[in-house]
């Protein structure tokens, strides 16, 4: 089944309604592994996933595929794309109908991908996460491009949530500074959508060396697999569709914040407050310049 602007595997499982429970292994694997499904054999995927050959070809067949080789032609595609970002935003142009309005299209398509969230982060990696932000004394947040403003926000929300923290951006020979300030006791959240970079390794391999926790945030999974993160938070794939690829990590993130927020609720509160309290201070008036109606 080859089209000029193929389906993504999510929007295929989506599709492919209820799967069973052999089938879902297989497509499970296939959104998290998909460079090693793509040069692997039907026995190969069968036995990593616990079922056998026959299911593989059956799921990829349930997934729209004409067999084992269109679904590993597909993967390929999709690796090539997600390694090309000029393609990647051309495609999603090409989906686009302007002539209607791209508004609803990319709604569409940022809930289609936030659909696919809840599949992917498995329930043992998330409590992981949650704990390793929450034993940390202090949380550095990493973003290379785009996802340095994903850095920046999430520091900046740990911080109004009373928790320690502070975002890197930097490359190159400025990023060595940074991780000086790294801590054994600290934590580290790298926030990589479409590419697990050099500088992206290093923090990560930095953190292992030291004894720091990491959680890393990525669709890119097969190459996470090669560094040290601690825990990884896989991203659904946005290659293949009109949705930004920071849609998903900023929202995993934010639960991740009002995780934090609701097991110390009070003094969360009490945090906010505080900052009110700065800002009406720094304001030299109250905040609320408005006047609220009369009930």
């Amino acid at each position: 089944m080859n089209t000029s602007h193929p389906e993504s595997l999510g929007q295929r499982i989506r599709r492919a309604g209820k799967l069973a429970s052999g089938e879902r292994a297989v497509a499970d694997y296939l959104q998290r592994h998909p460079e090693e499904a793509a040069i692997s054999s039907a026995a190969k995927l069968g036995e990593v996933t616990g079922t056998s050959d026959a299911t593989v070809i059956r799921t990829a067949r349930k997934l729209g595929f004409d067999g084992l080789n269109d679904l590993k032609r597909s993967l390929v595609d999709h690796l090539a794309r997600r390694r090309n970002p000029a393609q990647v935003l051309d495609d999603r142009v090409q989906r686009l109908h302007s002539e209607h309005g791209v508004l609803q299209p990319v709604i569409d398509a940022g809930l289609a991908l936030l659909g696919d969230v809840p599949a992917l982060v498995d329930s043992a990696d998330w409590t992981r996460a949650v704990a390793t932000l929450t034993d940390a004394e202090h949380i550095w947040a990493y973003g290379i491009g785009p996802s340095a403003a994903i850095a920046d926000h999430l520091a900046l929300s740990l911080r109004r949530a009373g928790k320690p923290a502070d975002s890197w951006t930097a490359t190159g020979f400025r990023l060595a500074d940074e991780l000086l300030r790294l801590q054994p006791a600290h934590a580290v959240v790298v926030i990589a959508p479409l590419r697990v970079f050099r500088e992206i390794g290093i923090v990560l391999d930095h953190a292992h060396r030291i004894g720091a926790r990491s959680v890393l945030l990525t669709e890119a999974i097969d190459e996470a697999g090669e560094t040290r993160a601690d825990t990884v938070l896989p991203l659904p794939d946005s290659t293949e569709g009109a949705a930004n690829e920071l849609i998903a990590p900023l929202t995993i993130l934010h639960a991740l914040v009002l995780e934090l927020a609701a097991a110390e609720r009070t003094s969360a509160v009490e945090q906010y407050q505080r900052l009110n309290e700065l800002r009406t201070e720094i304001a030299g008036t109250d905040l609320d310049i408005s006047r609220l109606p009369e009930l």
